[in-house]
């Protein structure tokens, strides 16, 4: 599982995302900055600056009901 937050970035807002793949956080990441951030495409800077900070983290094992 892979993290981004606006923040690791040096953008003041504590939005995180997740998910399985690069690629996929770069998606929300861009949805959300458009909606967010008024930054209707994200800039050749700003993704490397993104891609820099995708953080490895540990899978939360499902919790049986």
């Amino acid at each position: 599982m892979k993290q981004l937050t606006c923040r690791d970035i040096g953008v003041d807002c504590d939005v995180k995302f997740t998910g399985e793949t690069e690629e996929d956080i770069m998606a929300q990441a861009a949805a959300h900055a458009a909606n967010e951030h008024n930054l209707p495409a994200i800039s050749p800077h700003i993704d490397q600056k993104c891609r820099a900070a995708i953080k490895d983290i540990p899978e939360t094992p499902a919790v049986a009901a």
